[in-house]
Parts: C-alpha cells; sequence; structure tokens
C-alpha cells in the first residue's frame, strides 16, 4: 500500500515531492521518485507485500497502491523470482502490454506507467483504491486530493473505476478497460448460498495478512469476517454505553474470540480531537460522513498503535445483498436496479472516504465483500434472495449460517454511526461549543481551524 503522485512539467520533480510530503502519511517506510526531462513519478511506501522499491523504471517506470493478490500465479507464469507484487505488474506490462496485463490481474490497485513521454492512469474496477488528477497548465496525479490542493490546483477530476487514462504531449483520452460479468441468474437459495459461502471463504483467505486487524461491530458482515480469520485482532469502538460496547462483547464471546477483542469506550474528548483530523483526513464536513469516518477512523488508529498495518472491513455487503432499510419499499426490479446503482457509486461514495481514514494512520484497507468474483456472484444472484420475506441481506446470513451461530446469523442491526453512539456524540460537542442543532456548522469551524490548532483540543473538550 502506497501513495502515488506524479506531474508533468518544467517544475515537475519539485511539485511532486511537494505532493508526496503530504502523503507522507501513506507510505511512511520509503519513497522514490523517477524522472524524465519535465516528467516526474513518485511514490511514498508502506511495505506489506515483497521489498521492492518503487517507483520501478528501466527507461519506463511504475508507481503503483494497491494489492494484487494473484501477483504469485503471474510471475511464475511470467518465469520471473520475486516476492513483489509491484515488480510482477511492472513485468507483466512489459511482457503483454497495459490493457492486456489489467485483464489478468487481481486485485486492488490504482497506477501510474509511463514510457516515451506518455502516463497512464489505472484504477481497479471497483475503486478501492483512490486516483486524481488535474489538467490544464500543469498535469499531476495523487492519491489524495489534498496532495493536488498543495500545489495549487482546485480543479480536481477523479479516475472513474475500471477506467485507464493516459496522458501524452497535453493531450487526454480515457476509457473502460474492465468491468463485471452477471452470469446466468441463481434463484436456488441452498446453491446460491454454498457458492456465496465458498466465494467469501477465497476472497477473505487471499486478503489475510498475518497479523491482521478486523473493523469489528459484532454484526453480520464482521463477525463472518471473524470467524474466517481466528488470529486477527478485532477493533471495535464505541460511545459508553452505546450499542455496540455491548454487541461486540456479546459477538466477540459467541465466536469464542474474546481474547482478540480490542473494545475501546470513546470519551467525548477524544470525539472531540479526533473530529478535525478525520475532517481533514476526507475532506469533508458532511456530519453524515463523518459520523461513518469515526468508528474505522478510531479502529485502524488503535490497530496502527499495536503495529498492525492491515485492517479488514465489511464494506459493500449492503449494496450487494440489499442491506440498507431504503431498499425495504422497493420491487424486485427496482430494488436490482438500485443495487447496482449503489455497487457503481461505492468508490465516492464510501470507498474513497475509508481509504482516506485508515491511511491517515498508516494502515491498509481490504475489503473482501468487494472480491472481483464475489461481485459478479452477487449480481447472478436473484434479488428475491437478497430480500426475503422482509429479511434483508437473505442470502448473506444464509451463507453466514454455515459458520455463525444463529443469534450473529439473523440478528438486524443499526447503522455504526448510530449503534455507535458517536452521531449524537458529535451532536453533543456542537451544542456544547454553543452551535445549537447545527452540527454541520461546527464541523465547517473545525476544518478551518483545523490548520491552525493541530496539536489542541477542539474549545469546550
Amino acid at each position: 500500500m502506497c501513495g502515488i503522485a506524479g506531474a508533468v512539467g518544467k517544475d515537475a520533480r519539485s511539485l511532486v515531492m511537494n505532493m508526496l510530503s503530504v502523503l507522507e502519511h501513506r507510505g511512511p517506510d520509503e519513497s522514490g521518485t523517477f524522472s524524465d526531462g519535465d516528467i516526474t513519478i513518485g511514490n511514498v511506501m508502506l511495505k506489506i507485500t515483497g521489498n521492492k522499491s518503487q517507483p520501478i523504471s528501466n527507461g519506463k517506470a511504475l508507481t503503483y497502491n494497491g494489492e494484487i493478490f494473484n501477483f504469485r500465479e503471474i510471475a511464475k507464469e511470467l518465469d520471473i523470482d520475486t516476492d513483489s507484487d509491484s515488480e510482477t505488474l511492472f513485468n507483466l506490462i512489459r511482457t503483454k502490454g497495459l490493457e492486456e496485463a489489467i485483464q489478468e490481474l487481481d486485485g486492488d490497485y490504482a497506477f501510474a506507467y509511463y514510457e516515451k513521454g506518455k502516463i497512464t492512469l489505472v484504477r481497479d474496477p471497483v475503486g478501492v483504491k483512490p486516483l486524481y488528477y488535474t489538467k490544464g497548465d500543469v498535469f499531476a496525479f495523487a492519491s489524495e486530493k489534498k496532495a493536488l490542493f498543495s500545489i495549487g490546483k482546485n480543479e480536481i477530476n477523479v479516475l472513474r473505476p475500471g477506467h485507464m487514462m493516459t496522458y501524452e504531449a497535453g493531450s487526454i483520452t480515457e476509457k473502460k478497460v474492465t468491468s463485471f460479468s452477471k452470469g446466468k441468474p441463481l434463484t436456488d437459495e441452498n446453491i446460491a448460498s454454498e457458492m456465496l459461502f465458498k466465494s467469501l471463504e477465497t476472497s477473505i483467505r487471499k486478503r489475510f495478512h498475518k497479523p491482521c486487524a478486523i473493523a469489528f461491530s459484532g454484526g453480520l458482515d464482521s463477525s463472518f469476517l471473524a470467524a474466517m480469520c481466528k488470529d486477527a485482532k478485532l477493533y471495535s469502538v464505541g460511545m459508553a454505553g452505546s450499542h455496540d460496547i455491548r454487541q461486540t462483547r456479546n459477538a466477540a464471546r459467541q465466536l469464542g474470540l474474546l481474547d482478540n477483542l480490542n473494545l475501546r469506550e470513546i470519551t467525548l474528548e477524544e470525539l472531540g480531537y479526533a473530529i478535525p483530523q478525520v475532517i481533514n483526513a476526507i475532506e469533508s464536513t458532511d456530519p453524515l460522513m463523518v459520523s461513518i469516518a469515526l468508528p474505522l477512523y478510531f479502529a485502524s488508529k488503535y490497530a496502527s498503535n499495536d503495529g498492525l498495518r492491515v485492517i479488514m472491513s465489511g464494506q459493500g455487503a449492503d449494496e450487494l445483498f440489499g442491506g440498507y432499510k431504503r431498499y425495504d419499499s422497493l420491487g424486485f426490479e427496482d430494488l436490482e436496479k438500485a443495487l447496482r446503482t449503489d455497487l457503481d457509486n461505492i468508490a465516492k461514495n464510501n470507498l474513497e472516504r475509508d481509504d482516506a481514514v485508515t491511511m491517515v494512520n498508516s494502515v491498509e484497507l481490504r475489503v473482501p465483500y468487494l472480491d472481483k468474483k464475489v461481485i459478479e456472484l452477487a449480481l447472478s444472484i436473484s434479488p428475491e434472495l437478497k430480500i426475503h420475506n422482509g429479511i434483508r441481506k437473505y442470502i448473506l446470513r444464509l451463507a453466514a449460517s454455515y459458520i455463525l451461530p444463529d443469534e450473529l446469523t439473523w440478528k438486524e442491526k443499526k447503522a455504526a454511526q448510530y449503534s455507535s453512539g458517536i452521531y449524537s456524540a458529535m451532536e453533543k460537542i456542537a451544542r456544547k461549543n454553543g452551535y445549537g442543532k447545527d452540527l454541520r456548522k461546527y464541523l465547517e469551524e473545525k476544518e478551518l481551524s483545523w490548520g491552525n490548532n493541530r496539536g489542541a483540543l477542539p474549545e469546550g473538550q
């Protein structure tokens, strides 16, 4: 996992060095640059897989962020001896070309490839890893928008998931290169649940990294992950007396994993201190976005403090299997459309936020429910099996029943921002600081004061 950046122009190297300094939290282990004329690309590295420095170059060059889970199989096919997915990707592109190489990748990635004055940006099909760019008088790209803001760029574009964009001599072309294939419809719940269990088992196991953390709420999605990864450490947070504090302890006990549970009750003081840091990380003052980000921020922070570099979450399960209450009123045809729309927008709505809030703590987020094969299987499963007799995520619950006790399999769970008590605690802090019910105004003020007040607690804390 890394942070990547690049620029074209006479000051390209200094611009890239500036952006890499902003992205340092994404890669505290190492940094590097490659330049050719007025083009520079660079990288800051969080070492998880392999020990290969970046950018990788031999006249051509690659700077890469992500994980390629099938890199060992690809390396064997290419007859190269390496423990590095980035080195494997570089050799695959050199051997087969960009577009053919992309079709072989099983993983989550965003990368830039340079060759003969041309820069090509590529992003994985679901958008797990972010990539932004700016054009005009200067072309530049980076893993986070704030890096581009730091070089004076305000009109920022996002590379869409599954797309490849090429910049050459001031001209930009973009096209979709990867997507999801919907298979033959699955309507038998026994067949579908067994296939889903096996697909998720494969996805979870290939993303497991020892030592590994799980953002654990005690609900269906994270309990499935925990049951599959008995060696993982479970990180859960909530305000004192909140639902999650009770539920996570109960769930861990039922799974026989109490010794793995790291449960923290967040104080108002801790929450107040974290709010501006989260706003800065996710670059949003939307109260809902901030409240959703905070539990994952704390979980990844405590995991990082314990020396862990990988955390898994249940992100994507609701969008694939009908987990939101707003789906209840939809007919099956409309449900299928709504689920696909939410999947298509999950990068913008959720993944970019989650990546930012974990990487601010130098922890890589992995999302097993958003594995390409899991997604394609989910798209094939009939919507009647996703909400069945009023039960949301019915088919996922059937799959989970192979490994979870009934109470965890069938229990409904509140949204994390409410079950953790964090949203109401944010409102309490806003009232305490004289903002009444205007939580958004309070968050906007925290954003403005962040740059001048990084070491101090917010007012009234």
